[in-house]
């Protein structure tokens, strides 16, 4: 049978590649597919979302939900991850309302973040098409990370909206639509072969008309059609779910943060459908807290044997399992001692160990070993560079630009 199913694959290729001399598409076993590869995060609840330890590269990637739901301090986190990997970041934003003071409350590095207004929607996909493909030009090797930030799609107006010459009440149905679907479909090749990830944002809003039931369950549309749903690798629906409060030296409440909840619609790379939902804390100094409600997340949905939780202190329940504190020095996580949970985040933060047996609780597959990561980087560098020759004679990105 199997020799058979070798012949039925040389037959096919022969004939193939005697037809369609210039195709580059390969013939072989599933065994032979190389493993997905990616930015390695080191963070075990976001690796939960992922059900992977890895942001994949040339993905795309859509995260979306109401007004307010901190879109863009995901953006923020996703960006200081690719710079603590020796990365960068270009943020495409398209409401002309960068708070670059707030971002650099979050810790993005505005350095190493390019941000560009487009005064269209076209613009803002034409800009992110010439991101991606100058990528093997500019950096031949391919060592950089690099993460391109859409925000937003329903944020943007195009060409036929800004145009003049045109009332108000003029309206082209599915203008957004139209343009998404031909981007993913022509940048899924080129995005495939770089350490680049791309990210749309967008809002999402209540269906005006339609029949539905209450509360989370009213129905909700947004801008731009099926394309983004379809073209990426994760869905994440982000929704505000509380405020952070605490009071000040003059007694006076304050927020200093809020609580968000993120769910994982629908995945390509891992389980599917609404199963993956995870709470997280974003400080207005800080960004993003994933470990606090790493805790709390333990101690609430049935890993108690990790941690227990009473009230607002929690417990860990490992013997044996060490940390680093902030003289470098290993120390064992106390098993008898009640935290915070902000306290005991900051203890697994720092171990190693504490970190891979909560992966291990969480089911998160293994990272591809060294050697099939050569291989792919290897695979991959050779498709580059034959994109490279192609793009020579690019006027966008030609030498003499």
């Amino acid at each position: 049978m199997q020799d058979i199913l070798t012949a039925l694959l040389e037959a096919t290729e022969k004939q193939y590649r005697k037809k369609f001399k210039d195709s580059e598409t390969e013939f072989k076993f599933a065994k032979d597919e190389k493993p997905v590869t990616g930015l390695i995060v080191d963070n075990p609840l976001l690796e939960y979302v992922l059900d992977r330890r890895f942001l994949a590269y040339g993905r795309f990637y859509l995260v979306y939900g109401k007004k307010g739901s901190s879109k863009t301090s995901l953006f923020f986190d996703l960006a200081k991850m690719f710079q603590r990997a020796g990365g960068a970041a270009a943020w495409i934003e398209t409401e002309n309302a960068a708070d670059l003071d707030y971002a650099r409350k979050q810790g993005v590095d505005t350095d190493r973040l390019i941000l560009q207004h487009p005064q269209s929607f076209e613009e803002a996909l034409n800009m992110s098409e010439m991101y991606v493909r100058n990528l093997a030009k500019v950096d031949p090797d391919g060592q950089m990370p690099f993460l391109i930030g859409l925000d937003s799609i329903a944020g943007s107006s195009t060409e036929y909206e800004q145009d003049t010459t045109h009332s108000i009440t003029d309206v082209v149905p599915g203008t957004h639509a139209r343009l998404l679907s031909r981007f993913y479909r022509e940048m899924e090749h080129p995005l495939a072969n770089e350490k680049c990830v791309f990210i749309a944002l967008n809002q999402l809003k209540e269906k005006i008309g339609g029949m539905g039931g209450f509360g989370d369950e009213q129905p909700e549309s947004m801008m731009g059609g099926n394309a983004q749903y379809f073209s990426s690798t994760y869905q994440l629906k982000m929704a505000y779910t509380g405020t952070l409060k605490k009071k000040n030296e003059h007694g006076v409440d304050r927020k200093y943060g809020s609580t968000h909840s993120i769910v994982c619609k629908r995945n390509k790379l891992g389980r599917e459908g609404n199963m993956q939902k995870i709470e997280v804390d974003l400080y207005i100094k800080g960004g993003l807290d994933w470990y606090s409600p790493l805790v709390r997340h333990l101690g609430k949905q049935g890993y108690t044997d990790i941690v227990s939780s009473a009230g607002a202190r929690h417990t860990w329940k490992v013997d044996g399992v060490t940390y680093l504190d902030n003289e470098g020095k290993a120390q064992p996580i106390p098993t008898d001692t009640s935290f915070y949970d902000r306290e005991l985040a900051a203890m697994i933060g720092r171990s190693t160990d504490a970190k891979e047996l909560i992966r291990t609780a969480f089911e998160i597959p293994a990272l591809p070993t060294a050697e099939e990561v050569q291989e792919v980087e290897k695979e991959r560098l050779v498709k580059r560079k034959k994109k490279v020759k192609s793009l020579d004679d690019d006027p966008v990105i030609s030498k003499e630009s």
